[in-house]
Order: structure tokens, then sequence, then C-alpha cells
């Protein structure tokens, strides 16, 4: 009798402690989604910001002056920093339109996690946009952002809007690299158009690899123009 009470009491034991540790995952994995949440709500809010900032009289001015400094012959050097190295003022400097994925979203100089915390990224030490060379912009895999690249197919439509100008693109190459294959931000063979390579994590909620869509640029508009045919997005 007291060898079958023993025999009771550790099965008890034993199912009080799976519980605990199964109650205790639970709490883990609720706290970690909460916060991812959190995350994701507060890039959604910031890229609110960022549109009304954009939309605003005082940062069209600023554009205006900074073109005017460029047609004279004193545009400021591009930012040669390294990737990740904070830059800018936070404030939006293009608009990355992505009409197959119905995604409009404003960019910021800078590609570490606070800058991303705002919404894409232009990665510092890449090209202007529209420029010579490849032009990276990183962003967060989260939904609203760049959740749903991997289904942005190529020869699909690419649009970013700078302040005059609507530089077209089409998806070139979709691929998936290790974080420390770089040279997808490397500029194209001699003679090849301006680049735009899109960059973000692989798979969904890990940083293991990096989804890259890269396009190339076929064409430029004027932004006081009429809006280029591929931003009709699809209904």
């Amino acid at each position: 009798m007291d060898t079958g009470r023993r025999g009771d009491r550790t099965t008890r034991l034993l199912l009080f402690a799976a519980v605990l540790l199964l109650a205790s995952g639970v709490v883990a994995g609720g706290v970690t989604a909460w916060s991812w949440w959190g995350r994701v709500r507060a890039v959604h809010a910031a890229q609110e910001r960022l549109a009304a900032e954009w939309a605003s009289p005082a940062r069209r001015s600023d554009a205006a002056v900074a073109a005017a400094a460029g047609a004279a012959g004193r545009r400021p050097p591009a930012p040669m920093a390294l990737a990740g190295e904070p830059r800018g003022d936070g404030g939006p400097v293009a608009v990355l339109h992505v009409p197959t994925l119905r995604l409009k979203l404003f960019v910021v100089e800078g590609s570490d996690d606070a800058h991303l915390m705002l919404g894409p990224g232009h990665i510092p030490g890449t090209a202007a946009f529209g420029e010579t060379g490849n032009a990276g912009i990183a962003g967060h895999r989260y939904p609203g952002v760049f959740w749903d690249l991997g289904e942005l197919e190529v020869s699909a439509p690419v649009v970013v809007e700078t302040r005059d100008t609507w530089l077209v693109y089409r998806v070139v190459e979709a691929r998936v690299v290790r974080p420390e294959q770089s040279e997808v931000l490397a500029p194209p063979a001699p003679g090849a158009g301006p680049l735009l390579t899109l960059v973000t994590c692989e798979p969904k909620l890990s940083t293991s690899r990096r989804l890259i869509r890269q396009a190339t640029l076929v064409r430029r508009d004027p932004v006081d123009g009429p809006r280029p045919a591929e931003l009709q997005y699809p209904t």
C-alpha cells in the first residue's frame, strides 16, 4: 500500500510539473506575441505620421530648396555610411509603391532597427533612388510592411516616388540569401541601368536568411505629370 501511495504521489507531482511547464510556455509565448504585435502597431503609427509629414507644405518647401541647390551644382554629397548606421532625421525621403501587393510605404533614411521601426529604410552607402548604382531598401517582415514580399513576382512593377520624379522599376530577380551575402547590394554591371533592391528577413518570424527582390529602372516620369499607369492597384 505504501508503494502505491508513493507512486500516486509521484504521478501527481509529475502531472503538476507538466501543467506548470505548459502554462509557463503559454505565458512566455503570449508575452512574445504581444511584444511583436506592439512593434507592428508602432510601425503602422509611424507610417501615419510620415504620411502627414510627406504631405506637409514645409517638407515640400525643403525639397524644393534641395532641388534648387542640386540644379545649381551645390547638391549635398550622398550618404556613404555603413549599412545600418543611423542617418537622417527620421523624416520621409521617398514613397515606395508595390501595386501588386497593394503597398504604399513611406521610406526613411537609415536601416538600423530604430529607423526600420518607422518603416522601410534606404540603406546608407547604396545609391540614391534613380541614380546610377543599386539603391537598397530594407524593411521588417511585418504585416503591412514586407510581410508578403515573397509574393512579389518577377516582371511586377515597383514605383518609387520622390519629390519630383516617379521612378518606375520592374522586378528582374527573386532570391533568398544568407545575411552576410552583401553582394546583392553591389552596383550593377557597367552600362546597366539603375537597380532597386528590396531586402527583408526570411522566413517569416526569423532572421536566418534574407529575402531579396531586385528591380531595374525602366522609366522616369515627372511627379507633376500623370500618375504612372503601373500605380493601378489590382481590384
